[in-house]
């Protein structure tokens, strides 16, 4: 892999993370652990909690205060699993649903606001190329 790939990469990297930061941060829909877990669930609708622990990189115990938590804003629901009735899953509750659509939205018009005021025909269409390749990485 050539040096100037190494750096495209780093670059990337960095512009990417920045960028998502500095929107959190101006839309105030900044990551938290509860809404990693959020974020999580509405990826993959039921969860355990052992699952949610090993997918954060957390211990179970620490997951479990975090669903707490959530259960108790009520923003999560405790189901039994169809498998093992002993068992429960984690599912959003509709006010989560709510919450994270409310925060994609403020992010998206954050965006297409920067977009309108920062960048002319030009610009949009060198990010729209940007995006194309982007796609091609996923």
């Amino acid at each position: 892999m050539s040096n100037e790939t190494q750096m495209l990469a780093d670059e990337l990297r960095h512009v990417v993370s920045a960028f998502v930061r500095h929107v959190r941060v101006a839309t105030a829909t900044v990551r938290t652990s509860q809404h990693e877990t959020l974020e999580l669930l509405n990826t993959h609708k039921e969860l355990s909690i052992a699952d949610l622990a090993r997918l954060r990189g957390v211990k179970h115990q620490s997951m479990r205060l975090v669903i707490n938590e959530l259960e108790q804003q009520g923003l999560i629901e405790r189901q039994r699993s169809p498998q093992d009735a002993r068992a429960q899953l984690i599912v959003l509750s509709e006010s989560a649903c709510l919450l994270l659509a409310s925060a994609r939205r403020q992010r998206t018009e954050w965006i297409a606001a920067q977009i309108a005021n920062k960048l002319d025909e030009a610009g949009r269409a060198d990010l729209q190329k940007g995006l194309a390749a982007l796609h091609k990485l996923l």
